[in-house]
């Protein structure tokens, strides 16, 4: 696919016509390019992303696959989308044109292949779509349904059959629901029976007369029973359905044209020129998209009897199976769940902006119990929107937090959007009711995001927050509200826009802010109670936080139940972790980038996770996504890597003592069945409840010591109870062109100088166990794996405890890339090299550019026989850096990485060395500092200490 995708990528770029579309690739995504669209395609998925040229020249995109833009099947059971599917795809060159195949199946058991061809002009896209093979009974949108913005689309078009042509603005088609053109559901609006045989076309455009629309060939003919029309679905959303044909009808492949438009009364003569153009290219046409691989229609069958529970665990610390399932109200979805073998259920229900209808649901958690799961809710403590759940303007403004100007803020840039006040009485009750809902309706574990609120830096400023910032100074600095000393900290007294009763009683901090020329930046070093205000959110989010996990638990408790609480990230007073791997995903190009060893970075995680709730809880690592139609890292990469992310990245989590939580339904397409992932997730959930005891019931011991001569393993060892049995994890990240390259007699010696009596290995790529032979060397023991796929774990047994001394627990220390100046510079050095404070080393080491951001970490180490410190460069900036290593006060070490790329682009793969400084023995202050000319990207450091 890479090699014959590179010379069309050539040939586009050295041959192309001003009339031909150009093709380029990026980030995992092949985009077609014409003069006015742009189409991005994910290899290996149905469905694009579609964008159109804006009368500035940019590109705006106006459908996303799993978003805004739906292609695929409409039955009595539901949607059924292409988006998120696994396809077969292919794409050529023919003359002028650029030509992109797909075939996917859909409907239960995919008894429905629908087969997608894009002929790409120029002009616009030529859509060539049938159902290859049908079971299903209901519609197929041939053409994406869009959901467009009001405020922004604003007219449509069409010819009816008696040649007149409608035009109108979408607002005067009346109260939703209603349509104009040809519509399948009423005639409310502007209807009409059919589309004008010769400009049969319709079309839906914005204010300043960008516009889309299609026009179909063969229409007497083909699309007899077909509608095109444009519905006022509800007072804030348009969709726009180009084309909705009954299923019978679409067994022979149907052509209409997808194209930009400028003039919103569509152009007659454009019409008539695109239907001659498209007889043209379909009188020749051979279609390219593979046939749908026979596999690919093998339902899934049920989790293994014998591996199937009858109760939830009773102790969360027994669950080795979790799965994200976003949202579980109905039976298909809960179905899903039971194939892949959950336990624990994350997200079942969820409330981000008006709750979910639990009504008609009540009954999924039993269910889930009856096949030994825990059932998960969950709410957002941050997001607020003006109107949701019917709460009124008054109740808004009381729960809302505001700027410092003391107005509402758009959160995340998004109109009609809050962000919730952790400081509000009213906000926490609202919090809590959805919590309370959810476990009155059988919830077993809550899942409470962004329990912090999120706010960004021009939040936070409400008069609760207000309020509580008085309170907090008086009672932190204990000084009564006249006292002088409240002036020596700047605070005016005696201005009565600032404190109206001249004492500290009324002091408000907004006010304050306007007084002193801080409300544009209230976090500015000028402003000496910037840091005071911060301690304060701190302290609140905390206090917030305490209250809603006790009134939860105290609810729960009142029921004879108790409820387990999760946040999204880290963060106390937790029953388990769960948190997002949002800059651990490792993708490099938008593909899966497997070249560095993840468990050092997962240990570090699996740690932080349980420091946070200050007991060993069980910490599950998920793939979260994002806000409005941005996608979660995990749907950005091809299917073919997500089969291989589960079962290598996956497995890593696992092996470093974590868990990883299996996607099988989220938002934007997010559903294994139709990815394919669903047979992968149940094969590693069979294996990991199978062998509930290897991570149960074992302790992690190290991922470093073990030697090997092969490249590409991560390797981590456990001692099991009892003690006796040793457990290697070995897991292979050889993959080539996304295939996983199968290895055969991996040698790989255990540092023990107590002999074994006997080796196997267990794998979730193979039934049962094989054997493993053993060998005795100098430097410890040999064991050798005969054969590995993805992950196998070799389990050795001895007669006594093993000398495992040879084996350590990694300190190293991903880093994460901040654009700002760090707020601690001391790190000290401890035990086995950890660092305590981790999190605040800078991953982003400035140089002379930007010295305002400069505040280089010095690590404190002691050692009796000398320490080592490496670090992984990645990439520099344009002017260079010069990495500089001080032992108190004086240069050790300084290592020049001038710039080799050009690019400025701090994730780049520029340099991906290792650089090594070796630690004179005693207590020292180690400075690490850049003296180059701007900053160097750090990916990861790590500390050896030697007590020797």
């Amino acid at each position: 696919m890479v090699r014959w995708l590179g010379a069309l990528l050539f040939f586009s770029m050295a041959a192309r016509a001003p009339s031909v579309p150009l093709v380029s690739a990026s980030d995992g995504r092949t985009t077609v390019t014409g003069a006015a669209y742009r189409l991005s395609f994910r290899e290996g998925e149905g469905a694009f992303d579609l964008a159109l040229k804006q009368l500035d020249g940019s590109f705006r995109v106006i459908g996303r696959a799993g978003g805004s833009l739906t292609l695929g099947l409409l039955t009595a059971s539901g949607e059924e989308h292409l988006d998120g599917r696994r396809a077969t795809w292919k794409i050529v060159q023919k003359g002028s044109t650029v030509v992109v195949g797909q075939a996917s199946p859909l409907g239960v058991a995919g008894n429905t292949v629908v087969e997608m061809h894009y002929i790409c002009t120029d002009d616009g896209i030529l859509v060539g779509a049938r159902v290859a093979k049908s079971q299903s009974q209901g519609a197929l949108l041939p053409l994406p349904r869009l959901a467009l913005d009001p405020s922004e689309w604003a007219e449509y078009a069409f010819y009816a059959e008696d040649g007149r042509l409608h035009t109108g603005h979408i607002d005067d088609l009346g109260p939703p629901s209603s349509y104009a053109g040809v519509s399948p559901w009423g005639t409310h609006g502007d209807t009409v029976a059919r589309l004008e045989v010769q400009r049969p076309a319709i079309g839906v455009f914005t204010k300043d007369g960008t516009g889309l629309a299609a026009v179909f060939l063969d229409y007497a003919r083909r699309w007899r029973n077909a509608s095109a029309f444009v519905q006022r679905h509800t007072a804030p959303a348009v969709l726009f359905y180009p084309a909705y044909v009954p299923l019978e009808d679409a067994t022979e492949r149907m052509w209409c044209w997808l194209v930009p438009m400028r003039d919103s009364r569509l152009d007659a003569l454009r019409i008539a020129d695109l239907v001659r153009a498209g007889a043209e290219l379909t009188t020749s046409f051979e279609p390219v998209a593979p046939p749908v691989p026979n596999d690919w229609f093998q339902e899934v069958g049920d989790f293994p009897d014998r591996l199937r529970r009858t109760a939830p665990v009773r102790d969360i610390r027994q669950a080795v199976v979790y799965t994200i399932n976003e949202s579980t109200t109905s039976e298909d979805a809960l179905a899903l769940a039971r194939k892949a073998g959950s336990e624990v259920m994350i997200r079942g229900w969820f409330k981000w902006a008006n709750a979910p209808d639990l009504s008609r649901v009540r009954h999924l958690p039993a269910k889930a119990h009856a096949f030994g799961a825990l059932f998960g809710g969950g709410i957002t403590c941050s997001a607020l929107y003006d109107t949701e759940n019917g709460i009124t303007h008054e109740q808004l403004l009381d729960m809302a937090t505001r700027g410092p100007d003391g107005e509402l803020v758009d959160a995340w840039g998004q109109k009609g959007v809050r962000h919730g006040s952790l400081s509000s009485p009213a906000y926490l009750d609202y919090l809590f009711r959805w919590c309370k809902e959810q476990i009155d309706a059988g919830a077993d574990v809550l899942f409470m995001d962004e329990h912090t609120a999120a706010l960004a830096a021009n939040e936070g400023f409400d008069d609760h927050s207000i309020a509580g910032f008085r309170a907090y100074l008086l009672e932190k600095l204990g000084w009564p509200p006249t006292d002088r000393r409240w002036q020596n900290r700047g605070i005016p007294l005696d201005d009565p826009a600032v404190c109206s009763d001249g004492t500290m009683r009324t002091f408000n901090y907004r006010a304050y802010l306007r007084k002193k020329g801080h409300t544009d930046n209230p976090w500015s070093p000028e402003n000496p109670l910037a840091r005071l205000y911060a301690e304060f959110r701190e302290w609140r989010d905390a206090r917030a936080w305490h209250s809603l996990t006790s009134r939860i638990r105290a609810y729960a408790a009142s029921l004879g139940r108790r409820v387990l609480v999760n946040a999204n990230g880290f963060a106390p007073e937790v029953d388990l972790q769960v948190a997002g791997v949002w800059n651990d995903t490792m993708m490099r190009n938008g593909r899966i980038d497997l070249t560095e060893d993840g468990i050092p970075r997962w240990r570090q995680r699996i740690r932080n996770g349980q420091r946070v709730a200050g007991r060993p809880v069980p910490v599950v690592l998920f793939h979260d996504w994002g806000f409005g139609d941005t996608p979660f890292p995990f749907l950005s990469m091809p299917v073919e890597d997500r089969d291989l992310w589960i079962r290598i990245r996956g497995a890593e989590i696992y092996a470093a003592g974590g868990f990883f939580a299996f996607p099988v339904l989220g938002p934007f397409g997010c559903n294994a069945a139709r990815d394919g992932t669903l047979r992968t997730i149940q094969r590693q959930a069979i294996f990991y409840r199978a062998h509930r005891q290897l991570y149960t019931q074992g302790q992690y011991v190290g991922c470093h010591g073990l030697k090997t001569a092969e490249e590409r393993l991560s390797l981590a060892v456990w001692q099991l109870s009892g003690g006796k049995t040793v457990a290697i994890h070995v897991i292979n990240r050889a993959v080539e062109d996304g295939r996983l390259l199968p290895r055969v007699r991996v040698r790989i010696t255990l540092p023990t100088p107590t002999s074994p009596v006997s080796a196997r290995a267990v794998s979730p790529d193979w039934d049962g166990a094989v054997p493993v032979q053993l060998r005795r060397l100098p430097g410890g023991v040999e064991v050798t794996l005969p054969r590995l796929e993805a992950y196998a774990v070799v389990l050795v047994d001895f007669r006594r405890h093993p000398d495992l001394g040879g084996i350590t627990e990694p300190a190293r220390v991903t880093l994460e890339a901040r654009w700002e100046r760090p707020r601690r510079s001391e790190f000290r050095v401890g035990h086995g090299g950890m660092v305590d404070g981790s999190d605040d080393i800078p991953g982003m080491l400035q140089g002379r550019l930007h010295t305002h951001m400069r505040n280089p970490p010095t690590f404190l180490v002691d050692s009796t026989a000398g320490a080592t410190l490496r670090i992984k460069v990645g990439a520099v900036a344009t002017l260079g850096a010069r990495v500089e290593v001080r032992v108190d006060g004086k240069v050790l070490a300084a290592v020049d990485l001038p710039d080799r790329d050009g690019l400025n682009d701090s994730e780049a793969p520029e340099y991906d060395r290792v650089l090594t400084f070796r630690i004179p023995r005693g207590g020292h202050r180690v400075t690490l500092d850049n003296s180059g000319g701007d900053w160097v990207r750090l990916r990861w450091l790590e500390w050896s200490v030697s007590s020797r």
